[in-house]
């Protein structure tokens, strides 16, 4: 499946987009991970679009703005996020990661297989 660019959204709270590098369209089961005082966390959740610095996932449970989560399938690590926003949308959350190790070229790559 090629990717093809993501539509174009509003920001969460309805402001045009501000976004400085484009979007791409994924469709991808991953899981995020991280530890906190209270243990070891995964989520599972689907890749819905990539962009040179960021992530948009939807998952089933929120995660705390500010957390560091690993971000990866069963076999591969693609690297780690932010949690920028979290917001509640038809029963699921969607989760806007920063992701510095841009990793946005190997979920591509790996995607058109």
């Amino acid at each position: 499946m090629a990717s093809q660019p993501a539509l174009s959204r509003t920001g969460l709270a309805g402001r045009p987009e501000r976004r400085l590098h484009s979007r791409l369209s994924i469709d991808r089961d991953v899981f995020l991970s991280w530890q906190d005082r209270r243990g070891d966390h995964r989520v599972r959740a689907r890749a819905l679009d990539v962009s040179k610095y960021g992530m948009l996932v939807e998952a089933d449970s929120e995660i705390a703005l500010g957390v560091v989560v690993f971000i990866g399938t069963s076999g591969v690590l693609y690297g780690r996020g932010c949690v920028r926003h979290c917001s509640v949308t038809g029963g699921k959350y969607l989760i806007g990661l920063n992701t510095p190790d841009h990793m946005t070229a190997l979920m591509v790559s790996v995607d058109s297989l």
